[in-house]
């Protein structure tokens, strides 16, 4: 598989992931979302201080998240979004989770902000050569730590390299969970 290729691939898991709970998101420094169902949903303890946070080999994306949390069919998907993130553009960050603890994927992908203004990627595929991640869980925040595989496109031939991942979704809610 050639470098465009992994990028590509890495772009589109993270954009389905983001896609698939598009609509069910939390932003904590808005108003919440009215919900189409009857019964309230339920709100984040005021006396957590947990905040979604996401950083690539140490070092922290400055970005303002919006938290998506879903659950269907025993599938876990978490997202974070910052559709105007100044250094890489729609900045979306995701993970995939079946069962109880198993991490499927994971992808991190900006619009811009890639090597020589290249779209930005990191991402892992359970299965997949290149990488490992973890869960961890505390109530409604979910840690995943691991390491993707990125490319740099400016030089096709260099191939993959990996990057170390480190990603806190603080979900007031999960939809559907």
């Amino acid at each position: 598989m050639n470098t465009k290729s992994v990028t590509a691939t890495l772009v589109a898991a993270a954009a389905a992931a983001t896609l698939f709970v598009t609509g069910c998101s939390d932003d904590s420094s808005s108003a919440p979302a009215k919900s189409s169902s009857a019964a309230p949903a339920p709100q984040a303890d005021p006396a957590s201080s947990s905040k979604s946070t996401a950083s690539v080999d140490g070092k922290a994306f400055d970005a303002k998240f919006t938290t998506t949390c879903a659950e269907q069919g025993g599938t876990l998907a978490l997202a974070l979004t910052d559709t105007a993130n100044a250094a890489y553009g729609n900045l979306s960050v995701s993970a995939t989770i079946t069962g109880t603890d198993t991490v499927q994927a994971v992808g991190i992908a900006g619009s811009k902000g890639g090597d020589s203004g290249q779209p930005y990627a990191v991402g892992f595929g359970n299965g997949m050569p290149g990488g490992s991640a973890t869960l961890t869980k505390d109530g409604n925040t979910y840690k995943v730590t691991g390491e993707g595989v990125s490319a740099d496109l400016t030089n096709p031939l260099a191939g993959p390299k990996t990057s170390k991942f480190d990603i806190t979704f603080a979900c007031s809610t999960v939809v559907g969970g």
